[in-house]
C-alpha cells in the first residue's frame, strides 16, 4: 500500500480517534501529523502489511504516542498544589525567610524539597538518587509542603 492510499484511507477515521482520546481538535490533528510521521520514517514495517494491518499499526502507533505524550507533560507539569506552594513562596516571602522555613524541615525533607523545587529533580529521578521508592519521595515532599504551609499561616 502506498502511503497516499494510506492517509488517504485512514486519515479520516484516525482523526477521529486521535479527538476522542486527546479531547482537543488540534491536538488530535498533531497527533496524527505526528503518526503519519511515525509511519514515513518506519514505512519499511508498513508497506508490506494489509489494508487492516495498516489500520491497526496507525491506532496502535496514534494511541503510544498519545500515551507518550501524558506521561512527558505529567513529569513536566506541576501539579495546582506545587504550582500554588511555590506561588505563595514567591509572592509573600523573602528569599530569607523561605530559607528559613526550609532550614525547619527535616534533612530527609530538606534535601528533597530543596532538589525537587529549587533543582528541578522529578520524584522518579529523586527515588533513585535516594534509593528509595517514588512512593516515598512523593509522600516526605507532600510531609514537607503540608510543614511548610502550616509554618507560613503562623
Amino acid at each position: 500500500m502506498e502511503i497516499e492510499n494510506l492517509y488517504g484511507k485512514f486519515h479520516r477515521d484516525l482523526l477521529t480517534y486521535c479527538t476522542a482520546m486527546t479531547k482537543n481538535r488540534s491536538s488530535a490533528e498533531d497527533l496524527v501529523q505526528e503518526t503519519y510521521l511515525r509511519t514515513f520514517t518506519h514505512w519499511e514495517d508498513v508497506e508490506d502489511l494489509s489494508a487492516n494491518q495498516c489500520r491497526a499499526w496507525l491506532y496502535k502507533t496514534a494511541r503510544n504516542l498519545f500515551i507518550d505524550q501524558v506521561r512527558k507533560q505529567s513529569r513536566e507539569t506541576p501539579s495546582m498544589e506545587e504550582h500554588l506552594a511555590l506561588a505563595t513562596f514567591e509572592e509573600d516571602l523573602s528569599r530569607t525567610a523561605v530559607a528559613q522555613l526550609i532550614g525547619r524541615l527535616p534533612d530527609t525533607e530538606k534535601s528533597l524539597f530543596c532538589l525537587r523545587y529549587f533543582e528541578g529533580y522529578n520524584s522518579k529521578e529523586l527515588s533513585e538518587l535516594f534509593a528509595l521508592p517514588s512512593a516515598t519521595i512523593r509522600s516526605r515532599l507532600a510531609s514537607a509542603r503540608r510543614r511548610l504551609r502550616e509554618w507560613i499561616k503562623e
